[in-house]
């Protein structure tokens, strides 16, 4: 299999791509992920996982680089886009307006094959149902420090589970990378398993 370039520097992204057997070359791009007030999720993800493929493309002045892999994750609740969290007391604030509701977790997916080719993008959205959560378990949580760099200022895959009562779409998903959508770009991009 050819080596992958994965344009980030999430450990979730790269522990995925490891566990699924895919070979990956790491470069974090250099990407201003800030959005606008009212720009759509759909659009954020999109826009910013192509934004990560692009830095990469241009970070190779005379070669074409093969297989460049962008992705952005965010959260939304009630059309409210939530990004990662600067502060505790901003964790605070989004796992108060987390508890007991639904949220959608939106990954934009870009995947280019050559520097020659179009990118293609995906977007995979899961919904989490958050139990009502009590202070001091908002308070706990706070503590662990697992909101920090992280969408939505939860990890699925530590302390954040003991309060998802359940999720509807891909598990993969709420960690960064949606590997069933992934899996789909590569197939249709002509990937070689091999």
């Amino acid at each position: 299999m050819e080596t992958i370039i994965l344009a980030s520097g999430s450990p979730r992204r790269q522990e995925l791509l490891t566990k699924a057997k895919i070979p990956i070359r790491i470069i974090p791009p250099n990407v201003n992920e800030n959005f606008s007030e009212g720009e759509r999720a759909e659009t954020i993800v999109s826009r910013l996982s192509r934004a990560k493929v692009d830095a990469i493309i241009s970070v190779f002045k005379n070669e074409s680089p093969r297989w460049v892999l962008g992705v952005d994750t965010l959260v939304e609740l009630d059309g409210r886009v939530i990004g990662k969290p600067r502060s505790m007391e901003e964790a605070r604030e989004i796992m108060e307006l987390l508890s007991g509701k639904i949220h959608k977790v939106l990954s934009g997916v870009t995947l280019l094959k050559t520097k020659n080719d179009q990118p293609i993008t995906r977007i995979s959205v899961t919904e989490v149902k958050f139990k009502e959560m009590t202070p001091d378990e908002i308070s706990f949580y706070v503590n662990t420090g697992e909101w920090s760099g992280v969408a939505g200022g939860y990890r699925i895959q530590g302390a954040g589970s003991f309060f998802i009562e359940w999720i509807k779409g891909s598990y993969s998903n709420v960690m960064g990378l949606p590997l069933e959508t992934f899996y789909g770009i590569l197939r249709e991009s002509g990937y070689s398993f091999e």
